[in-house]
């Protein structure tokens, strides 16, 4: 299958390749996020997240740190060190604290970095934020900013 260039005007919803080894924590935010128009590929370790992220060329990715097989600041550093994908903002989205692991986040090449656990309007917000998106009519995420 040949990637779709995220600027395709062909492709109507934008993509979103989330690598969560946690099923509890890629339901509730893959579904917030699909729900608010994203399509979104879901990668349980770090191999898998590569192969979708080099095929489908997406227009962000949210990592989690520590990943089966390859972990979240090496994916990050091998998508930032590729001219196909170098400019895809990339998240993290970690149980370990910006604190611990930030400064080591940003040498990756890591856009933003959201500690769990975080309300999923939070992370909606975000990912808005950075690919241009305009929150939903009706929801504010003001209200739900960390945790339910």
């Amino acid at each position: 299958m040949k990637p779709v260039d995220r600027l395709d005007p062909a492709r109507k919803r934008q993509l979103v390749i989330m690598a969560e080894d946690e099923r509890h924590d890629w339901e509730i935010y893959g579904k917030i996020l699909w729900y608010n128009g994203f399509d979104v590929l879901h990668a349980e370790d770090g191999e898998e997240a590569l192969r979708l992220i080099r095929r489908h060329l997406p227009d962000l990715i949210i990592l989690d740190l520590i990943l089966p097989k390859v972990d979240g600041l090496e994916i990050c550093r091998r998508v930032k060190g590729e001219s196909a994908t170098d400019d895809i903002p990339v998240i993290a989205l970690s149980a370990r604290s910006e604190r611990e692991y930030g400064s080591r986040a940003r040498a990756a090449g890591f856009t933003g970095y959201l500690e769990k656990p975080i309300g999923p309007l939070a992370v909606l917000r975000t990912v808005e934020d950075l690919i241009g998106r305009p929150p939903p009519a009706g929801l504010d995420p003001e209200r739900s900013e960390r945790g339910p």
